[in-house]
């Protein structure tokens, strides 16, 4: 459900926030649906809980979950599948694709390059990842 990015310049909260976020809008979880607890959270994203818990509070805070005191955290009434967060990113790619377009590219190479950007970073967020656990592990021994 969520790895963290470590390139990225936002703190780990903030991306867990935002993936949950999308999650909900997109309708991976359901209106009244449960979210997964904050212990659990820490566990299955290998984070501090207490940034899970700072996390849920920003999504309390914005509506899109609620707290039921000695149940957990549900996903609001109010929060709904219509509105998926992806219009911007959307009117950004298809920004991109019309500049691709302008300096002759076909849409295919476009979609290709495009691909080849989005592999690359992953390749570099793996890479990192495994850069950091083995600076960690050679830390531990000895």
């Amino acid at each position: 459900m969520f790895t963290v990015d470590e390139l990225s310049d936002l703190p780990i909260w903030v991306q867990l926030r935002n993936r949950i976020a999308y999650l909900i809008r997109m309708g991976h979880f359901a209106a009244g649906e449960q979210l997964p607890s904050v212990r659990s959270m820490a566990a299955a994203a290998k984070i501090n809980y207490n940034t899970v818990t700072k996390a849920y509070r920003d999504l309390e805070q914005g509506g899109l979950i609620i707290n039921v005191r000695g149940r957990g955290m549900f996903v609001s009434k109010e929060a709904t599948a219509e509105d998926n967060g992806t219009d911007a990113a959307d009117a950004m790619a298809e920004a991109c694709l019309r500049r691709y377009r302008q300096i002759g590219m076909s849409y295919k190479e476009a979609a290709e390059r495009v691909s080849s950007i989005a592999q690359a970073m992953q390749n570099r967020s793996t890479e990192t990842t495994d850069e950091k656990r083995g600076y960690w592990d050679a830390g531990q021994e000895g």
